[in-house]
């Protein structure tokens, strides 16, 4: 699923809701600021949560004045490194920075490592003029059938384009009270559950009730596992258990990680 948040200019996000993000979609994390007095954008990638969280919150103090984005990665496309972190360079251009959160029409060729979001900022969109062709209408509507499903944050200081930031399906997404749009709730955790994931226990249903969605086997309702006790796929990425990815939370009563910063609980 992933998580996208487009901060606006004088607001810093909670750090809460980027860590509640973080867990939930714990495949890697990035930023960008823009810092339109010195003409720039100021981007960063990396693995390690904790690292992306404070050093985003560290500079947005520093830099608040302009658009700023954050994101944190559930792969579905691509290797898991941090070469398909998110935001992307779209075509190149350190001018100009692109982030997403669902999933592209986008066909990988064979071999290509990248993920559907780097193919489209890299190659898609400059394609058809870059940033500055989504001031045009026309242009805006392609894209947004495109990428129908999906949200698409860009931040730039190309003096070609009308505009700092554009949000793409911004109404798929909500804005909290300060103003920070977020792409959807994964950056809230639940207390009912013993384990985190994108959404709660992903199950199939039909007449008779629950079934694992890779294996078909029927699931009871109320069991807290992680992993389906037939196949052991993962219940949110559907992977194996020795392949999966994605962060489970400790037992209820364990702080998965300090409340003030200090190393995460992986």
């Amino acid at each position: 699923m992933c998580m996208l948040c487009l901060v606006p200019p004088n607001v810093i996000p909670s750090r809460e809701k980027l860590e509640n993000s973080a867990l939930n979609n714990p495949h890697g994390f990035g930023f960008a600021i823009v810092i339109s007095s010195e003409n720039r954008i100021h981007a960063e990638r990396t693995m390690n949560a904790d690292t992306s969280i404070n050093r985003f919150l560290e500079l947005r103090a520093k830099y608040p004045e302009d658009y700023a984005l954050w994101h944190a990665r559930l792969a579905t496309h691509g290797s898991t490194t941090v070469d398909n972190c998110h935001p992307f360079k779209v075509g190149g251009d350190e001018r100009t920075y692109l982030a997403h959160n669902g999933i592209l029409p986008i066909l990988e060729p064979t071999g290509d490592m990248r993920s559907d979001t780097r193919i489209f900022a890299e190659d898609l969109l400059p394609a058809i003029g870059g940033v500055s062709a989504l001031d045009n209408p026309q242009v805006m509507n392609l894209i947004e059938d495109f990428t129908s499903g999906s949200k698409v944050a860009i931040l730039t200081v190309d003096t070609r384009a009308a505009y700092q930031a554009y949000l793409i399906h911004e109404n798929k997404g909500h804005k909290d009270a300060t103003g920070t749009w977020w792409s959807n709730d994964s950056c809230h955790l639940s207390s009912s559950r013993t384990w985190y994931s994108v959404k709660p226990m992903d199950f199939g249903v039909n007449d008779t009730g629950d079934y694992c969605l890779v294996c078909d086997s029927a699931v009871e309702t109320g069991d807290e596992l992680d992993y389906c006790p037939t196949c052991s796929s993962c219940y949110s990425c559907y992977t194996p258990k020795g392949d999966c990815l994605c962060y489970h939370k400790k037992p209820l009563g364990v702080k998965p990680y300090p409340t003030e910063g200090g190393a995460w609980g992986w």
